[in-house]
């Protein structure tokens, strides 16, 4: 106890901007051990690789540094380990999973900008929460259905003002059970719905461009593949997520009229639907129908750039406006993930990192998908969701080799729990925007996804096992 203690006492010490090289000089650490210390069987390109895996696990887990700017690191440590080229190491950052995901981005701005997710926020609550049950529930399945289509966390910044100005006037006040309910119905909505397409987050898309460069194109998941293979699992938690809101808000007094006075006013303040509003409406649902039926032969990303073409030929979407909505940066993540998985496997560093750390206690390759779900589910609460399936994708997908598992299914494996972030708000910026708000403390943000968290995982690894076989998904 004395000695934890003393680690959370200096893990504090060590977060103060003077102690901050402290950090540093424990990546640099990792990368030069790793790097002089004598590994059996395997190569110099391959050390070269584990030693840049090494320091980049480690600096997105503790995000010493912006994630981006660790990205811009890989790229250049890659070619300095003499890992791989820097040509081969910059082909392979340009991987078309980093366009659909920028494509994606893009294309969000407008939804938000042109008033259209806020008249359909204010439109579907105010229709549909005539009694508390019901606007708990029209919060939930609205934030799980508009993250199908925009990235989750900005589906939570775009909700957070409607669900907030709503609360208080019901009289919700900050540490009632009502505004938590509320707002763990956005959270948790925001966070199943987003792992229902490839859009609600660019983890997956980042999972697929990882899996396409590891397989060499031999395997990939189409747009409709995903969301058949993902959809029981979001119907089913949110059921759960809906009886776990159900028995938090149960007996809270609010005045839900003031609230629904609220809605109608607001709703009117809109005015009429805009021209604007009605263009991105029918573009995005184009676009959405084009990455359905032609995604397989036109490629989601071309189809996505075909979407931001037209948003601007058409006066839909505003430079400027892309320029503050879009996180540039998080891109360079994204490239440099998937370049840093591709040297893992051509160097055969994943493979013996993937035997070293758990070839020895597993034996089937049923063991090997629940360890790796396991691994998913608690790795992910302790940094970004993307930077978790960027480091655990490599090895993954090497023990799918090893035994015999489906390589589509070990990336659904390692992505989807991966959204499963409920409880610490460094997993997810949806996490921490609602605890954010003074109405879910983080104790409470704990206690009560912990339990949504082990029934999402159980429903995940029984779907896995019974229901994925039926279309040719082996685990």
């Amino acid at each position: 106890m004395e000695n934890i203690r003393h680690l959370r006492s200096w893990l504090r010490i060590s977060r103060q901007p003077q102690y901050r090289w402290l950090w540093f000089v424990a990546a640099a650490l990792i990368y030069i051990s790793i790097l002089l210390f004598p590994i059996a069987g395997i190569e110099k390109e391959a050390k070269g690789a584990l030693a840049v895996f090494g320091v980049t696990a480690f600096l997105w887990a503790t995000n010493t540094l912006p994630v981006a700017v660790t990205g811009l690191m890989v790229l250049f440590l890659i070619p300095l380990s003499g890992s791989m080229s820097a040509t081969e190491t910059y082909a392979y950052f340009g991987n078309k999973a980093v366009f659909f995901v920028l494509g994606a981005f893009i294309l969000a701005s407008p939804i938000q900008r042109s008033g259209l997710s806020t008249r359909l926020a204010l439109t579907v609550v105010s229709r549909f929460g005539n009694t508390q049950n019901t606007l708990i529930a029209s919060i939930l399945i609205l934030s799980a259905v508009m993250s199908f289509v925009i990235s989750s966390y900005a589906v939570t910044a775009m909700l957070f003002p409607v669900v907030i100005e709503v609360i208080q006037a019901a009289g919700a006040r900050p540490g009632g059970r009502f505004g938590l309910a509320a707002f763990l119905a956005l959270g948790w909505g925001c966070g199943i719905g987003g792992i229902a397409t490839l859009l609600g987050g660019a983890r997956a898309p980042l999972a697929l461009g990882v899996l396409r460069s590891t397989t060499n194109g031999e395997y990939d998941v189409s747009f409709v593949e995903w969301f058949i293979w993902s959809i029981p699992l979001v119907v089913l938690l949110l059921t759960v997520a809906y009886v776990i809101l159900l028995q938090i808000g149960k007996g809270t007094v609010v005045s839900l009229p003031n609230a629904l006075k609220f809605l109608k006013i607001r709703s009117k303040s809109l005015g009429g639907i805009s021209a604007r509003e009605i263009g991105t409406l029918v573009l995005v649902t184009g676009i959405v129908l084009l990455w359905i039926f032609r995604g397989t032969v036109w490629g989601l990303d071309t189809i996505a750039f075909f979407g931001v073409m037209c948003s601007f030929i058409f006066g839909l979407a505003s430079w400027q406006e892309v320029e503050e909505d879009v996180n540039w940066g998080i891109f360079l993540m994204y490239g440099s993930a998937i370049a840093l998985s591709a040297v893992l496997r051509d160097t055969g560093a994943a493979q013996a990192l993937a035997e070293s750390l758990l070839g020895s206690w597993i034996n089937s390759g049923l063991i090997c998908f629940v360890a790796m779900v396991l691994i998913i589910t608690i790795l992910t609460e302790g940094m970004s969701n993307a930077a978790a399936v960027a480091v655990l994708m490599p090895v993954g997908l090497a023990l799918a080799a090893k035994y015999g598992i489906d390589p589509r299914a070990m990336t659904l494996g390692i992505t989807l729990p991966s959204g499963l972030a409920f409880l610490l708000p460094v997993s997810t910026p949806v996490m921490a925007i609602i605890i954010g708000s003074g109405y879910v403390s983080p104790a409470e943000a704990f206690k009560r996804g912990l339990l949504l968290k082990l029934v999402g995982t159980l429903i995940f690894l029984a779907m896995a096992k019974f229901y994925w076989p039926l279309f040719g998904l082996g685990v």
